[in-house]
């Protein structure tokens, strides 16, 4: 028989991973936010500060989640992955545009800037894109997990 939802040993090792990898998350985004006046674009660099900061909050907020939901162990760690990979490769598209100095992503941050290299602002492009999607997905799959039990469905009617 197979299981359907997670045990919570399971569970509770999803939560310490997102934690711990959203207070890493904040901690490089203190570190980014000690160079803001170095980066070729401080405006974008201030943006790598607070995306590393709310992305790393969210992280801990969505662990502190994991044991709540109600999903098979499967699909739990796919919007586990999705949502550690959108963080990451968030910042670091992020930090990338403000250390180089792009701008074809960044409308309000790079005003005033030149377009940088057209394979850097290209891969920054996809991977921004991309990771949207993959962070979509990872909050449907979690805002299913929550969804309330028959029996609680019974209870409230």
């Amino acid at each position: 028989m197979t299981q359907l939802t997670m045990n919570n040993e399971q569970s509770e090792t999803f939560k310490r991973r997102l934690l711990w990898h959203g207070i890493f998350l904040c901690t490089l985004a203190f570190i980014i936010g000690l160079f803001i006046p170095l980066y070729a674009n401080p405006r974008a660099g201030l943006a790598a500060h607070v995306i590393g900061i709310t992305e790393g909050i969210f992280l801990a907020i969505v662990g502190f989640a994991y044991p709540q939901l109600k999903l098979s162990f499967a699909i739990a760690q796919t919007s586990f992955w999705m949502l550690i990979i959108s963080a990451y490769v968030g910042l670091l598209g992020q930090f990338l545009s403000a250390a180089i100095g792009l701008k074809r992503m960044l409308v309000i941050t790079g005003t005033g800037m030149t377009e940088g290299n057209f394979w850097m602002e290209t891969s920054v492009e996809i991977a921004t894109k991309g990771i949207s999607v993959l962070l979509l997905v990872a909050c449907a799959i979690i805002l299913f997990g929550l969804r309330g039990s028959e029996k609680a469905e019974e209870f409230q009617k």
